[in-house]
């Protein structure tokens, strides 16, 4: 079962609404983005077994960033006590902001562009 992400304003960043989803203790990272877009956007995940160009599914998030490298960063961010760190990157148009702390923070539209 996921969580709904809860909505927050903030100043900071993104100067827009923004809305906070807590990492469940066994998912990674990127399967946490993919359930906080999803609940903000409420668009699916996965594509309809019709195929690929669902309208309603969220596109793949390899798309966006790469997600071995996210997950893998996170996680040694996440194993050194005392640190912190995030990621920033535009997805699905929303900026989506992936803490160590095992928070997700996505922003509003619009996304900023991906380098």
């Amino acid at each position: 079962m996921h969580q709904m992400p809860s909505k927050v304003t903030t100043s900071k960043d993104c100067g827009r609404e923004q809305f906070c989803y807590q990492c469940n203790q066994n998912e990674t990272p990127t399967e946490a983005v993919l359930s906080a877009v999803s609940a903000v956007s409420n668009r699916k995940i996965i594509p309809s077994a019709t195929g690929d160009d669902d309208p309603d599914a969220l596109e793949p998030l390899y798309g966006a960033i790469n997600t071995d490298a996210l997950d893998a960063l996170i996680g040694s961010i996440e194993g050194n006590s005392g640190t912190d760190g995030s990621v920033t990157f535009g997805y699905s148009g929303h900026e989506v902001t992936v803490k160590s702390t095992g928070e997700i923070l996505v922003c509003a539209s619009p996304a900023p562009p991906n380098y």
